[in-house]
């Protein structure tokens, strides 16, 4: 052992009394004493909260995970014989088809910048309780 660092550490240790003797020991207000016993007895006095019902939320969830696991084995079982039957080639669509679609997606981004500018608005205007 190295006596140079025992002597280092008491020596810390007594710098550390000292000044902590020389501060001024803390007193607590008037009231604190009456206001931390009523918040005991207020903690103490209140009901117990409401035990989680894992009795019937366990059963749900088993239910719910063999569904879907039910649902995934037969929907992979029924879908590997028709992967072989999917064609990778995109469908041909007449062009009488594809302009309604065309349109209808100028519609839709239309409607989007306009409910995105309505929804700015709002909120620059300070009124954002609708979403």
């Amino acid at each position: 052992m190295n006596p140079t660092k025992t002597d280092d550490s008491k020596m810390k240790l007594t710098e550390i009394d000292r000044i902590l003797a020389t501060e001024e020991p803390l007193i607590p207000t008037s009231g604190f004493l009456a206001s931390v016993m009523e918040s005991v007895r207020e903690e103490a006095a209140a009901p117990q909260p409401i035990p989680f019902p894992w009795t019937r939320f366990i059963p749900g969830i088993l239910v719910a995970t063999g569904v879907l696991g039910w649902g995934a084995f037969k929907m992979i079982r029924q879908g590997l014989p028709e992967i072989r039957l999917v064609s990778l080639a995109p469908p041909h669509l007449p062009a009488a088809a594809i302009q309604p679609v065309e349109q209808a997606g100028w519609v839709a981004l239309a409607l989007g910048v306009s409910l995105l500018s309505w929804l700015l608005s709002r909120r620059l205007a300070g009124r954002s309780g609708l979403l």
